[in-house]
C-alpha cells in the first residue's frame, strides 16, 4: 500500500485550509490517523483506475470536514493538485463532498445522516451480488443525532451486514455546542452502538496502532455482523488556537495558528 504519514497529511491539510481560507479546518483535522491508517493498510483500490469495480467503498459522511481526505486523494493520483491549488477559487471541489468517481469520491455528502444510509445500501448490493468488497462509513458524533443513522443501523443488524465498518469520529464539537450538551454523550452512544453488533470497539482515534489492530479484526477476520468502532479524537488536533473549540468549527486560523499548525512535532 503507498506509504501515506499522517503527520504530513496533517500539515498539508492545515496548509490547504490556510491558504484558501476557507473554514471546516478542525472537523477535518480530528479524523486524519482514521483516513491515513484506512488508505496505508486497509482500503483495496486501484491508483491506476479510480471505479476499479474491485475496490473497497468508503463513504465520508461528515463532508464538510474532508480536507484531509482531499489531500489524501491527491497523495494517491486520484485528485489533480490544481484542484488543491484552486481550492475555493474556481476549483470543482467543495467545501462538502461532491460524487465524483474519476476522484474516487462515492458519493455527496455533507447533509449529515446521509453517508451511513447510503454505506448500508451498498453494502446490501453488494451482498446480494456475492461481491468480496468491503464498505467503510465515517460518520461524526454530533452527525449521530440523526435519526437516519439508526434507521440505517436497524437495517444493517437485520441483513448481517459483514462487509460494513461503521467508524464514529468522537471530538465531542458540533457546530455550535457540545455533542453531550445537545444529544447523548460518547459513553452512552457507546452503550447504545453496541447493541447492533459483537464487533464494537471504542478507541484513540489518534493512535495508529490501536486503529490498525481494530480496523484489521473487520478487514482480515471472519464476522458475522457489522462492525463499529467509535474512536475518540480531538477536534483541531495540530493546531492549538482551534484545538477542542467551538468557535473553530467553521473558522480558519490566522496566519500565526498556521505556522505553529506546521511546525514540526
Amino acid at each position: 500500500m503507498f506509504k501515506l504519514n499522517s503527520q504530513d497529511i496533517r500539515k498539508k491539510t492545515i496548509a490547504l485550509s490556510c491558504n484558501s481560507g476557507a473554514g471546516h479546518l478542525a472537523p477535518s483535522l480530528s479524523c486524519v490517523e482514521i483516513l491515513t491508517t484506512l488508505f496505508r493498510d486497509f482500503l483495496n483500490y486501484n491508483q491506476a483506475d479510480s471505479k476499479d469495480e474491485s475496490r473497497d467503498r468508503l463513504i465520508f459522511s461528515k463532508g464538510h470536514g474532508a480536507y484531509a481526505y482531499y489531500v489524501i486523494l491527491n497523495e494517491l493520483g486520484f485528485l489533480p493538485k490544481d484542484e488543491l491549488d484552486n481550492f475555493y477559487n474556481g476549483a470543482s471541489i467543495k467545501g462538502c463532498l461532491t460524487q465524483n468517481l474519476d476522484y474516487m469520491i462515492e458519493a455527496s455528502t455533507g447533509s449529515l445522516g446521509h453517508g451511513l444510509p447510503i454505506s448500508v445500501g451498498i453494502a446490501q448490493a453488494l451482498k446480494m451480488q456475492n461481491k468480496k468488497q468491503k464498505v467503510v462509513c465515517i460518520v461524526g458524533d454530533g452527525e449521530m443525532q440523526e435519526g437516519s443513522n439508526f434507521e440505517a443501523l436497524n437495517l444493517a443488524y437485520r441483513f448481517k451486514l459483514d462487509n460494513l465498518l461503521l467508524i464514529v469520529d468522537a471530538n465531542n464539537l458540533q457546530a455550535m455546542d457540545k455533542v453531550s450538551d445537545v444529544g447523548l454523550d460518547n459513553d452512552r452512544l457507546s452503550k447504545v452502538l453496541s447493541v447492533y453488533t459483537d464487533n464494537f470497539s471504542r478507541i484513540n482515534g489518534h493512535d495508529e496502532v490501536e486503529l490498525k489492530k481494530e480496523m484489521g479484526k473487520f478487514f482480515n477476520e471472519k464476522n458475522n455482523s457489522l462492525s463499529i468502532m467509535l474512536c475518540d479524537t480531538l477536534k483541531g488536533k495540530g493546531v492549538d488556537v482551534c484545538e477542542n473549540s467551538i468557535a473553530h468549527h467553521f473558522r480558519c486560523p490566522t496566519q500565526d495558528g498556521y505556522v505553529l499548525g506546521c511546525d514540526d512535532e
